[in-house]
């Protein structure tokens, strides 16, 4: 099968300039919703929060028309996908336009583009919730039943030749240079030079399916009281068919550095997915350094990103700091108690 277009085509088109009064026709033209609207964030698409009078909420996300139509309609086909198999996990809907379609083709600036309303999901985002252990075994157990659901979810735009993937971990290697701290520099390249040599020749054994690929702190959200309740799961714009465990290392790799005690954080998570969803000998083995191939992944491409567009460079370097707390302790001193600690969380009790 050829590969999709690389998401390093989307991350260097910039997505036109939408404005709100254009994004409220077009959504009453096409879903007949109408309703306040604001513009959100993204590092690639152009999405709107509505906000309509009786008090329902709606992403409608203009998508980047540089990402091929077959990879959003497999986003698409993935969100519903979930809502059949497990209608109770919190994933946006997809919301049909007037014509009764997943989604339609909107002209802007003379391009097409993929249109889509998605209901919002309500909550407190996942990074200004207050850490605890609670809420990272909710997150591996919300985490878990999502990678159930897509299981057996099947989909042509599903093989992706995407930056974001730990499996090319080893691609990132000539984006280091944008990494200006000698120290900094080495820690990475040396991990990469590793995990090119021993970790990546032994993935393409581990179990593939469907993954969300992106549990960051941006793409959660929580219960605002109690905070460990998981009541949004965001964002499938970075799923593919990858190794099964890649997921779960994605979600630890913005944990590593937390907790009460020395990797607190990903044991809950960890224990917690393996309980609905249990991991393999190998899968286990494997985990610290596909969380490391994660970090290193988020160190070279947001260096290299903040480096082309320094205008934008303190939204795609919020994560950065913390990759290189979290890739230091993987691979330093502390990495054997990482192992040891993963191991006991995936045993059987």
């Amino acid at each position: 099968m050829t590969p999709a277009p690389t998401q390093g085509d989307v991350l260097t088109t910039a997505a036109p300039a939408i404005s709100t009064e254009e994004a409220g026709a077009i959504l009453q033209r096409w879903f007949g919703v109408t309703g306040t609207v604001r513009e959100l964030s993204s590092e690639r698409d152009r999405n709107f929060h509505i906000a309509t009078p009786k008090g329902q909420g709606y992403v409608l996300k203009f998508t980047n028309p540089a990402e091929p139509q077959l990879v959003t309609g497999f986003q698409t086909g993935a969100m519903q996908h979930v809502a059949d198999r497990d209608p109770a996990l919190p994933v946006p809907r997809v919301v049909p336009t007037l014509d009764g379609e997943a989604q339609a083709i909107v002209q802007i600036d003379g391009g097409a583009m993929v249109l889509r309303l998605l209901t919002y999901l309500e909550g407190t985002p996942l990074h200004a919730a207050p850490p605890s252990s609670g809420l990272m075994r909710a997150l591996g157990t919300t985490l878990a039943r999502l990678d159930r659901a897509l299981a057996d979810y099947e989909h042509p735009g599903s093989e992706r030749d995407l930056l974001w993937d730990i499996t090319r971990t080893a691609s990132v290697a000539d984006r280091l240079h944008y990494v200006a701290d000698d120290r900094r520099r080495g820690m990475v390249e040396r991990f990469v030079a590793r995990f090119t040599d021993e970790i990546a020749p032994r993935l393409p054994a581990l179990r593939h399916q469907v993954i969300h690929n992106d549990l960051n702190p941006h793409n959660a959200v929580v219960d605002p009281v109690g905070h460990e309740t998981v009541t949004g799961i965001i964002d499938f714009g970075d799923a593919l068919r990858a190794p099964l465990v890649n997921d779960l290392a994605t979600a630890l790799a913005y944990h590593v550095t937390s907790g009460e005690t020395p990797f607190g954080s990903v044991v809950e998570m960890t224990r917690a997915y393996n309980a609905v969803l249990p991991l393999t000998e190998d899968e286990v083995e494997l985990l610290p350094d596909l969380v490391a191939g994660r970090l290193a992944l988020t160190i070279g491409i947001t260096g290299w990103r903040a480096a082309e567009y320094p205008a934008n460079a303190a939204y795609i370097l919020r994560n950065a700091e913390r990759a290189f707390a979290g890739l230091d302790r993987l691979t330093g001193d502390e990495a054997a108690t990482a192992r040891r600690l993963l191991h006991l969380a995936c045993q059987k009790v």
